[in-house]
């Protein structure tokens, strides 16, 4: 009998979503440039390479990249996942689920608004190409993949979608996931969510945390802010203890400075595991010297990337919800918020063609 944490390879079943689950983050993508970190549209390529990866992220006008604020979809995802197979229940990387719930999961408000962010963040998620040598073998240059396809949005079934295997392999290991501090979703700068999940990674709740070597973490966050700019957004959050959970703290007088990350609450039982070190480690936990040290850091390229104009992965059900992706843009036809309407979606979680086991 195939074990359930393998379910998700059977080609003809669906997950639906039927309930609350914690969201979950996967290690690999904790820590590394894989989402934009500003809210406008970023269009340059993002690459980075070290010693151990090389990870390449591109976007299409007028989109963009998806950003660390669209990839709390696949963090929510991942939690609903990890939560089904902790009740040996199938899963798949076909999934079906209603907005409501991922509102009441997130925090988000049931409105207008939040319809709008949620097929924004669903459309940049689906037009961002990742091709990354992590996990992905020799030819990992011939495995580009999106973070979602085949997106179908309807006001009766809620969304459907795929997530890509690269995901699925890692988000039905629990080895490789971590919970994540519902704080985390409260937090409006991509920095500083950026650097949560980088402390989540590797500070964990260990009692002596971590520290990062700055310039180091310049390169790894993907950032296009300057060198000068980004160390001042640092302190600027260090000073401020915004990171939840976390004690930030800058410390300079070295050849570069540091960043000191260390739990705020220590755990009176045992304490994460530590990170198997895929990006080194050097004297007093420090990441950088010695580690991950970047061989090429983010480029900066010199002309958008530009596809053919046509209809976007996202494929939608007649007069529901309509995207359209030409010359002109894209543009969006939403629907109107109103009451009862979270009930009538609560009620759509059924999958008329198959459930789960």
């Amino acid at each position: 009998m195939m074990p359930v944490a393998d379910s998700w390879r059977q080609p003809d079943r669906r997950f639906v979503v039927t309930g609350a689950a914690r969201p979950r983050d996967i290690r690999d993508l904790m820590g590394r440039p894989f989402f934009a970190l500003g809210h406008m549209a970023r269009l340059e390529p993002l690459r980075y390479r070290s010693r151990q990866m090389e990870i390449v992220v591109e976007a299409s006008a007028p989109l963009g990249m998806a950003t660390i604020r669209d990839a709390d979809i696949l963090l929510w995802l991942t939690g609903q996942i990890v939560d089904a197979l902790n009740h040996d229940l199938w899963v798949s990387r076909h999934v079906r689920f209603t907005p409501w719930r991922l509102f009441q999961d997130l925090g988000w408000a049931d409105g207008t608004h939040q319809y709008r962010r949620l097929y924004g963040a669903l459309a940049r998620l689906a037009e961002t190409r990742v091709t990354t040598s992590l996990r992905q073998g020799p030819e990992w240059r011939e495995k580009p993949f999106a973070w979602i396809s085949d997106v179908r949005i309807s006001r009766e079934d809620g969304v459907a979608l795929t997530l890509p295997d690269w995901l699925m392999e890692m988000a039905c290991d629990r080895s490789h996931v971590l919970s994540v501090d519902p704080a985390y979703f409260r937090l409006y700068g991509g920095l500083e969510r950026w650097l949560y999940r980088l402390a989540r990674r590797h500070a964990g709740r260990q009692k002596d945390g971590w520290r990062f070597d700055l310039r180091d973490l310049h390169a790894r966050s993907g950032t296009l802010s300057p060198w000068r700019n980004f160390v001042i957004d640092v302190v600027g959050i260090a000073r401020r203890q915004v990171v939840p959970g976390y004690d930030c703290k800058v410390i300079s007088g070295g050849k570069q400075p540091v960043l000191r990350i260390s739990p705020t609450v220590l755990p009176t039982g045992s304490v994460d595991n530590r990170v198997n070190p895929t990006v080194g480690q050097d004297v007093e936990h420090t990441i950088g010297h010695g580690a991950e040290i970047p061989l090429l850091t983010v480029q900066k390229a010199s002309q958008h990337i530009v596809f053919k104009s046509g209809i976007s992965p996202l494929t939608y059900i007649t007069n529901i919800i309509t995207y359209y992706v030409g010359d002109s843009g894209l543009s969006v036809s939403l629907p109107a918020a109103r009451s009862g309407y979270g009930e009538k979606a609560r009620e759509a979680v059924a999958d008329r063609l198959v459930g789960v086991p």
